[in-house]
């Protein structure tokens, strides 16, 4: 009697074939975190650039209202940078949510082809 020969080729496929779904969502996972710690590293890059002018306008003016003059500039130039950072991360937001949804309809396809090759 001989005794096959275990096949580590067929069991290493189904489980790559069964962790698939859940190795993508890692992945878009790990990929959108990188994305916001960017995105919020540029944040803090603006903050403290904001920070630096206002001290800087602080030590050069040379009447209150030249320094008023430069910290309303600062502060307009400061929201309009803010409205572009949060658009930014409203779309980081929508492009997430859409892999998000895109990810749950794959795997629910891939189950529901499971279910259909088992009955």
């Amino acid at each position: 009697m001989t005794q096959p020969t275990f096949d580590f080729t067929t069991l290493f496929d189904t489980y790559r074939q069964a962790f698939a779904p859940v190795i993508t969502a890692q992945q878009n996972y790990l990929k959108t975190l990188e994305r916001l710690a960017r995105y919020q590293f540029s944040v803090a890059g603006d903050y403290l650039d904001w920070s630096l002018s206002h001290a800087k306008a602080t030590v050069e003016p040379k009447s209150v209202a030249d320094l008023v003059g430069k910290q309303t500039a600062l502060n307009t130039t400061f929201g309009d940078k803010l409205r572009v950072r949060a658009e930014e991360f409203t779309q980081i937001a929508s492009e997430t949510q859409g892999a998000v949804s895109q990810w749950f309809d794959e795997a629910g396809a891939k189950v529901a082809q499971s279910v259909k090759k088992a009955a």
